[in-house]
């Protein structure tokens, strides 16, 4: 069952992300930033299609990440990666050389689905607690806060100032 408290928190981190995945899309679309989805600002910094390539990564990932927390017995499971993992490499690559289009329908598609998951975490399923690799324990509540929600607003900033560079 899922508490009043626990369903408003849930609501308004899926608001959050739904709303960033929203910013985006309207961002991306248009026309006169065209020319500029492809262009770092600056050396060793992701470009617009290389942050997107990472939001459409890295939200399934957290994801299961905490499902696997949530499906644990026993002692807390560890959890996390490091930023050389090569999935997460993989996604800031295809969003290089993805269609924008395309790419921003997976981000709509994988913020549906995690937001619908995020909704539907009860008390418990939030409760539950791994270790992370860097912070330590950590709630599956504070994953979708820190790894999924947070981490998405701060790459909407990320690509809102790739842009105007």
């Amino acid at each position: 069952m899922v508490n009043p408290n626990d369903a408003n928190r849930g609501e308004a981190q899926a608001r959050r992300l739904e709303s960033v995945a929203e910013h985006l899309r309207e961002l991306l679309r248009r026309p006169e930033i065209e020319a500029r989805l492809r262009t770092a600002p600056g050396e060793d910094e992701w470009n617009a299609m290389e942050i997107l390539g990472h939001l459409v990564e890295m939200i399934p990932f957290w994801l299961a990440q905490s499902r696997d927390l949530i499906d644990a017995t026993g002692e807390p499971p560890r959890f996390g990666r490091t930023l050389e993992d090569a999935g997460r490499l993989a996604g800031v690559e295809r969003g290089a050389s993805a269609d924008p289009t395309e790419l921003l329908r997976q981000l709509q598609e994988e913020t549906r689905a995690a937001a619908e998951s995020i909704r539907r975490l009860s008390s418990a399923e939030s409760a539950k607690a791994g270790i992370h690799s860097r912070r330590g324990e950590m709630t599956v509540n504070d994953i979708v806060e820190t790894f999924i929600v947070a981490h998405a607003e701060d790459h909407l900033a990320q690509l809102k100032a790739a842009l105007q560079s």
